[in-house]
């Protein structure tokens, strides 16, 4: 196994051991207890997120079924038999005064009529109906049945089946005499019965709506569940068991663990193969080095935001600072790489914080929106505008989840949600401020450093400008034409123009040496072809010695580097052969390089050898040669040398490259009318 595996199992065990560490010690996995129905709280325990208390709810369910009324139906039969049993009674006592029933039966009237009667009097009672007149028996008749139909026909439940004080006052109301109205009443009594049946089915469902009607009972975040010293109810210990905090399986937090692990692996996993598969490409060629400088930056920040979001534990999420791993990341390695990571990050967050839907799409919106808003900063003055962007973001982003959830607008969520402004904006500083640190130690490129490189006051392109007029206008002219090919093979325009200001700043230690800075006198004639050799390479390596002086980043001392690869110098190696008589190697006269390892590099090679060259046969262009065949030749050259073998170029853009350049220097050496010298004779 090589190096580089081994570097990779080390920074993904360390990110995934501080992860378990932080995911087991959060609010995920909560303290056991060991309590039983009926023991007293050792200690007292809060809920450590909004849970149902199901007793309590199962119980307002009871109640509001137990309010509910019966539903009834009205049995009319009760009716009609109650009053035929009046009209019969009635005909009865009729029928004994009338005829002589009772001496065929040998009886007494009294003895008959209790005997057919289908309503229970006393025999006293009896006696007193039978010497009533016609008269007034049909009058009591009438009377009983009018109060009995009115009574039933109002409806009378089981709940109120006695019905003696109705029946009373009814019949007080009417004119009949003491003992005509007791007897009445008890005519009455006799036949009244409940002629409202339950409807066991409607009555049901009236249940369930009410019951459907209660709202859950809920205990709230940090709300006290029990006090130390309280009893365990059976409300509390489902309450305690519900929230995890009862001890009832050891082996269930073993199996935890295993999840966490499982989890971690597989997000792990994925992860690895996006970073390798997506970022780590043919296209994004990097050296091992730069690539452990990668990935040491992304787990430094994943496990910095691990550990803040674990010592934050007890206060609102909106003082994670979550957002400022992805910003960095996007800077350093793209904004596709820092949206994967900061999704990473907030799954295992919220695992920690034991978040709900609104501590995920919080940081999801607010981390996505910071990152895209900040990656688009050119310059660094424009942080406190950036700063706003995203604390307006988090402030409104926070006030409309609590919307959604269904909160009210109060003091505390208005108090949170500018916390998360302030927030917001402290992240941005956060990150702007410290990049330049993280640009040194992990070797990227933003855009702010490469405008504030681009600036004419910086103090090396200064002293380029006075003390080597030629290479600082030759520079200018290689970085206009590198950052214009850039553009059109999809290369960094911005890199390849600082590339092309900073790549021949070590001609500053002898800038007389060189065509560009010279007068009339040349000092080459005076010189060996090896004396020139060592002086014109010297300055790729006076130019790494400037860049650590002037303390310029790694990117312009490869640009230094590598904008001569491995070439050789044609000039003074054809001189070499023609003045020595021994055989001369295109190594002692080949620049140390190495060749270009990225687009950028050699874009800034290819314009450096076309506008030297083109420059040198200015006056031949138009005339004897074209523009585009000065740029085709050269480009070929280097090619066939094999000094774009390292690079991400491919055939297909050469000629866009050629295309490129051959526009823009057509437009410089563009061919000018003649015009004829004025005669000034009269």
């Amino acid at each position: 196994m090589k190096n580089k595996d081994y570097k990779w199992m080390l920074i993904a065990g360390l990110a995934a051991f501080v992860t378990f560490v932080c995911v087991i010690s959060g609010k995920f996995f909560t303290q056991k207890v060991s309590l039983q129905l009926g023991e007293i709280a050792k200690e007292t325990l809060y809920a450590p997120f909004q849970v149902e208390n199901e007793v309590a709810t199962a119980r307002k369910k009871q109640e509001a079924e137990a309010a509910v009324k019966p539903v009834y139906n009205k049995d009319s039969t009760i009716q009609e038999k109650a009053v035929s049993n009046i009209e019969t009674f009635f005909d009865y006592i009729n029928t004994v005064q009338t005829t002589d029933l009772t001496e065929k039966l040998k009886k007494t009237p009294v003895e008959v009529l209790s005997s057919f009667s289908p309503i229970a009097l006393y025999n006293e009672q009896y006696e007193l109906l039978l010497n009533a007149s016609a008269e007034r028996l049909e009058t009591m008749k009438n009377i009983c049945i009018e109060i009995t139909s009115k009574l039933l026909g109002e409806g009378i439940s089981e709940e109120e089946s006695n019905k003696s004080i109705e029946v009373r006052r009814e019949v007080e109301q009417k004119d009949l005499s003491a003992s005509m109205k007791k007897i009445a009443e008890d005519i009455i009594n006799n036949v009244l019965e409940p002629n409202f049946v339950i409807d066991e089915v409607a009555t049901n469902a009236q249940k369930k709506i009410a019951q459907d009607k209660v709202d859950p009972v809920y205990v709230l975040a940090q709300e006290k569940i029990i006090e130390k010293g309280s009893r365990v109810t059976e409300e509390v210990y489902k309450l305690l068991e519900k929230v995890g905090y009862l001890e009832t399986d050891s082996s269930s937090r073993y199996r935890q663990y295993i999840g966490v692990i499982v989890l971690i692996l597989l997000t792990g996993g994925l992860f690895y193969y996006y970073i390798y598969k997506t970022y780590f490409n043919k296209k994004n060629r990097m050296t091992i080095c730069q690539k452990d400088k990668r990935l040491s930056l992304i787990f430094m920040l994943y496990t910095m935001a691990m550990l803040i979001t674990r010592a934050f534990l007890g206060i609102s999420f909106v003082y994670l600072p979550l957002g400022i791993a992805g910003m960095i990341i996007a800077f350093a390695m793209g904004p596709d790489v820092a949206y994967i990571t900061h999704v990473l990050i907030v799954i295992f967050s919220a695992i920690i914080y034991k978040g709900d839907i609104i501590f995920i799409l919080y940081f999801l919106i607010s981390g996505i929106a910071s990152t895209l808003i900040v990656t688009r900063m050119q310059e660094r003055t424009k942080t406190l505008m950036s700063a706003l962007y995203v604390g307006g973001i988090q402030f409104f982003l926070y006030i409309g989840l609590k919307i959604l959830i269904g909160s009210t607008l109060t003091v505390t969520i208005v108090s949170e949600a500018i916390i998360a402004f302030i927030m917001g904006m402290i992240c941005v500083v956060a990150v702007i401020g410290t990049l330049p640190m993280f640009e040194s130690l992990f070797d990227f490129v933003t855009p702010m450093q490469l405008l504030e490189m681009t600036n004419p006051n910086q103090p090396i392109l200064k002293r380029l400008l006075l003390e080597a007029t030629g290479t600082y206008y030759h520079s200018l002219l290689v970085a206009n034409l590198a950052e214009t090919a850039a553009s059109a093979v999809e290369a960094n325009p911005l890199l390849a123009r600082v590339g092309g200001y900073y790549h021949d700043i070590g001609k500053l230690t002898c800038s007389n040496y060189f065509k560009e800075n010279q007068g009339s006198t040349n000092p080459h004639d005076y010189m060996t072809p090896r004396e020139s050799y060592e002086v014109i390479v010297a300055h790729v390596i006076s130019g790494i010695t400037l860049a650590e002086e002037y303390h310029l980043p790694n990117y312009i001392k490869d640009f230094i580097r590598q904008h001569h690869g491995t070439g050789v110098m044609q000039y003074f190696y054809i001189k070499a052969q023609k003045d020595s008589e021994e055989t001369v190697s295109k190594e002692e006269f080949s620049y140390p390089g190495p060749k270009p390892q990225t687009k950028e590099a050699a874009l800034v090679m290819l314009a450096d050898i076309v506008e030297a060259t083109t420059r040198s046969m200015q006056d031949k262009l138009g005339k004897e040669v074209q523009i585009e065949d000065v740029v085709r030749r050269s480009v070929k050259q280097k090619l066939d040398e094999g000094q774009l073998d390292e690079c991400q170029l491919y055939i297909s853009d050469l000629e866009k490259i050629i295309e490129s350049f051959t526009k823009m220097l057509t437009g410089m050496y563009h061919q000018r009318i003649a015009y004829p010298e004025r005669n000034e004779k009269k």
